[in-house]
């Protein structure tokens, strides 16, 4: 392209938007050149092309190849960078055509103009240690309003009117708590007219324990919170412990370096609490395997991978990934310094396959709930006596209707009852041998057993078969003489988890949740106490329905009714999926399937009750009397809602009191030597490193008697010196009041990310942020007190035009609610939400 010929409008871009006409390398001229220059000409030797770097000032002063500088101060026409640029020569111009990168004629204007005052190179703005910056000289009483000031009068722009008082109020609410404030919240807000009623509404949401929660929330996506383990199993474990963890620490209002520091090394802390072990778990929340299918040792690489990769986004806002199979190719990172780091997170003992049968993959410990308090444990007793009272106390009028609903019922029983036989078609699970279940030529389906089983069958239903009321499954004793494969705690026997039923118009091989049938009761031939037919509503792995254990050896049986009967005339075919989650081989050898018509002809009513229900009350013996009233108190629908609480609250005051797993960090008595790996793969072994930190950010000198370990680089990336952890902690609670951090890129700070658009204000956060004693309940009362904050959203079609993304903050925040925030948002309204 020839310059002479590039538009004149062009010169004016910078002037009509509203920005100072001086170029910045740092804000204009690096982004342009590491999104098509760093590749080739970047921080990664083994790539670079001709020799010559352009993410550095040594590179730019003594070129490459040709010895020449890349630039000629004042000198576009002389300067190789801009020769290349413009070159109408394919072999010549850069960057080169088969690279599918160009560069627009408006990023010419900028790099010409920037030749033409001078060529000044800056490093890159993020990994300088960041210095106080002056106040504008703004009347604002706010210092963020000073900064944010500036930029609009610079911009011809001035801020938005305040948002009325129920606005700020929802405002204030949803972005603290998480929650809309309540009728009287808001009442009381609204009619309180003295000054300092804003703030004390935010000092008030800032006490509330809803405040960690909110907090918390980002910070568990940062740090790839999981109660699963991940992979293909995704297996569950406990990790909840590190949430409540969290909420804690942003609700006592924990210093923000003591935060990391305890997340990131807590164990090597003189004399550990169990909360400071507890907070290591931030590093163990990577996908764990224990698939025998893999490579122990390729598992445990993977693992540090993780560590590295989280610790470098949430805290460092640097993506480190490119490190682990060379040279990063944009930001100063070499390979054998991303093994440096990953050196620190290598000497865990953990195992590489790990995490089965729900277990906590190691190292793990037992500890209590950081959120646990003498005085709510005290207050759940007290609650859980009343309820217990609750549920035990006489309630004549509904025993006596449901006495009667029982009389009904049992008359009931097994009217008009027909089994209806179904041709068995397929039989298939999601994973694993598809042998191991088959349909034999009696009808049967067998299976070969199995821990984990999500059984699929289709069945084609008799012709002119009409309306049903209900299935049955029939389990039959194979091979041993037994109905299961179970072992340990079911010896023979197997549980059911879920069983769901579809019908279709065609053959299915699977289920489909959306056109399930619904069913309602639920009977079977016997139950393992605790393992009550019901327990198939429940889709928790640890339940469900089991045969009694001195039944195994004989053909059981579990009967669903369905809510409302089913025409099979245009559906003749049904898909039924049995899931058998338990675990401990628990699974069964052989069953059936058939259609009922009528009334399910099996009751879970036992013997002494219809005995007991059949004789008027005036016949009815004390002990049967008392037999009644407690069989309605455990198993009435009409004590259904009393049952819940007492149990929601014994559930509730184990969670308080007892001890639960949780993953940690440690360091194992004979550490992994950390080498630097070819490619990344983990056994393509290379040189052998020690802990280390990145060349390019502060030096960390290393103890003449040991090496350098997790606490060291906990204390690094907290140092007043170190220009990442403050700034991008700032940015993300920024960014949560606002909908988009200062820098967008949250956690990249590197060359491929956003510049800041208002870079004095970071500083100034991230410093005061610092000098506050990492204060973080500070840092949010500055931000939602100020005028930027308090700015009514409503916007113009000219400001929406000018500024659609409200990078200049001319107008105050609008952005749409997360998943759980709408959850909670519909909870709290309707006062179903449960607050703790």
């Amino acid at each position: 392209m020839n310059w002479h010929y590039l538009p004149i409008l062009l010169l004016l871009t910078l002037v009509t938007q509203g920005q100072t006409s001086e170029v910045s390398f740092n804000r204009d001229i690096q982004p342009i050149l590491a999104r098509n220059c760093f590749a080739c000409h970047g921080p990664d030797e083994h790539e670079r092309k001709a020799k010559l770097r352009l993410d550095t000032a040594e590179g730019f002063l003594t070129g490459g190849s040709s010895k020449e500088p890349v630039t000629v101060a004042g000198k576009p026409e002389s300067s190789l960078l801009w020769e290349r640029m413009v070159s109408n020569d394919p072999d010549e111009i850069m960057p080169p055509p088969d690279s599918h990168k160009e560069i627009s004629a408006e990023e010419k204007t900028l790099v010409r103009k920037w030749i033409k005052q001078g060529a000044r190179y800056e490093g890159h703005w993020a990994f300088i240690t960041p210095s106080l910056p002056a106040l504008p000289a703004i009347e604002e009483a706010n210092p963020i309003d000073r900064f944010v000031g500036e930029r609009l009068s610079n911009e011809g722009l001035a801020f938005s009117l305040e948002a009325d008082r129920r606005t700020l109020a929802r405002r204030l609410h949803l972005d603290l708590t998480g929650l809309p404030p309540s009728k009287q919240q808001m009442a009381q807000f609204l009619s309180d007219g003295k000054a300092k009623a804003y703030e004390n509404m935010v000092t008030r949401l800032l006490n509330s324990p809803h405040f960690g929660e909110q907090l918390a929330l980002p910070w568990l996506d940062a740090s790839r919170y999981a109660d699963t383990n991940g992979y293909s199993i995704d297996g569950g474990r406990d990790a909840w412990l590190w949430r409540d963890w969290v909420i804690k620490a942003f609700n006592e209002n924990m210093p923000y370096d003591q935060f990391l520091t305890e997340q990131l090394a807590g164990d090597l802390l003189e004399k550990p609490s169990s909360s400071q072990l507890i907070a290591t778990a931030y590093n163990r929340h990577h996908s764990v395997t224990h698939e025998g299918g893999t490579i122990g040792e390729e598992n445990l690489v993977n693992y540090a991978v993780d560590r590295v990769k989280t610790t470098g986004e949430s805290i460092m806002g640097l993506t480190t990934g490119c490190g682990q199979c060379h040279d990063h190719k944009y930001d100063p990172l070499k390979q054998v310094e991303y093994y440096k780091l990953f050196a620190f997170f290598n000497t865990l003992d953990d195992h590489g396959h790990d995490g089965d049968r729900g277990v906590n993959p190691r190292p793990f410990i037992e500890a209590k709930t950081p959120l646990s308090t003498d005085a709510e444990v005290a207050s759940v007793k007290i609650e859980l006596q009343r309820a217990e009272k609750e549920l035990a106390s006489p309630a004549p009028a509904l025993q006596a209707t449901w006495e009667k609903d029982v009389a009904r019922e049992l008359k009931r029983i097994g009217q008009k009852f027909q089994l209806i036989s179904l041709d068995h078609l397929t039989a298939t699970l999601p994973n694993g041998d598809p042998n191991r279940i088959q349909v034999k030529k009696d009808e049967s389906v067998e299976a070969a057993g199995g821990d984990f089983s999500a059984y699929n069958v289709c069945c084609r239903i008799p012709e002119g078969t009409g309306v049903v009321t209900g299935l049955r499954v029939m389990f039959e004793p194979a091979n041993s003489g037994k109905v299961g494969f179970g072992g340990k705690s079911m010896p023979g026997g197997f549980v059911m988890s879920t069983i769901t039923p579809c019908f279709n118009p065609f053959p299915a091989k699977n289920i489909d949740l959306n056109t399930a049938t619904p069913y309602d009761r639920v009977t079977a031939s016997s139950f393992k106490p605790g393992f009550r037919p019901e327990l198939v509503h429940d889709t928790s792995r640890r339940t469900g329905w089991a045969p009694a254990l001195s039944e195994v050896d004989k053909e059981q049986h579990l009967t669903i009714t369905f809510q409302e009967p089913v025409d099979t005339a245009n559906q003749p075919y049904l898909t039924t999926e049995l899931v058998f989650n338990y675990g401990e081989g628990a699974s069964p050898k052989k069953f059936r399937l058939a259609l009922i018509k009528g009334t399910d002809d099996t009751s879970m009513l036992p013997e002494a009750l219809r005995k007991a229900i059949a004789l008027a009350p005036e016949h009815r013996t004390a002990s049967q009397i008392e037999f009644i009233r407690d069989y309605f108190n455990a198993q009435s629908r009409a004590k259904s809602p009393a049952r819940h609480h007492v149990s929601n609250l014994k559930k509730r005051l184990e969670v308080l009191t007892g001890n639960h797993r949780i993953m940690v960090m440690n360091t194992s008595q004979k550490p992994r030597v950390t080498h630097v790996l070819e490619r990344g793969f983990y056994a393509d072994k290379r040189q052998a490193v020690k802990p280390g930190v990145p060349a390019f950010l502060p030096a960390l000198e290393v103890p003449s008697d040991r090496d350098l370990n997790r606490l060291d680089l906990a204390r690094w990336l907290v140092r007043p010196d170190h220009p990442l952890t403050s700034r991008v902690a700032v940015n993300r609670f920024w960014q949560m009041l606002f909908g988009r951090g200062i820098v967008e890129s949250s956690a990249d700070f590197g060359t491929q990310g956003e510049w800041p658009t208002h870079p004095e204000l970071l500083d100034w956060l991230a410093l005061t942020f610092q000098s506050s004693g990492w204060n973080v309940k500070d840092l949010i009362r500055r931000i939602v007190t100020s005028r930027t904050y308090r700015q009514s959203s409503n916007t113009t079609p000219e400001l929406l035009e000018r500024d659609p993304l409200n990078e200049f903050l001319a107008r105050g925040p609008r952005f749409r609610l997360s998943a759980e925030m709408i959850r909670d948002h519909a909870l709290a309204t309707s006062g179903l939400l449960v607050r703790r």
